[in-house]
């Protein structure tokens, strides 16, 4: 089973997405969430100010669980997380 014992979080503004990290047992998982489905999903507005970090930390329970489901279906150590898997 993966857990997110690990809270860091960052926002890569190139990329648009914010990157986190799960563990299955010793194996790292990472997880990219893109800006737009964590701005639909949050109920946030793209401007220049748009705080992501202080959104994802609103809504980590819903991530994880999304990225729970995302990580299940595919068993790979990088996972991209869209809009869809909300």
């Amino acid at each position: 089973m993966i857990g997110f014992p690990n809270q860091m979080r960052s926002f890569d503004e190139d990329a648009g997405t914010i990157r986190f990290s799960g563990y299955d047992g010793v194996m790292e998982v990472r997880f990219l969430l893109e800006a737009p489905a964590l701005e639909q999903i949050a109920g946030l507005e793209r401007s220049p100010d748009t705080d992501y970090l202080a959104a994802f930390d609103r809504i980590r329970g819903k991530i994880d669980t999304a990225a729970v489901r995302a990580y299940k279906k595919t068993r790979k150590n990088l996972i991209r997380l869209t809009s869809a898997d909300f």
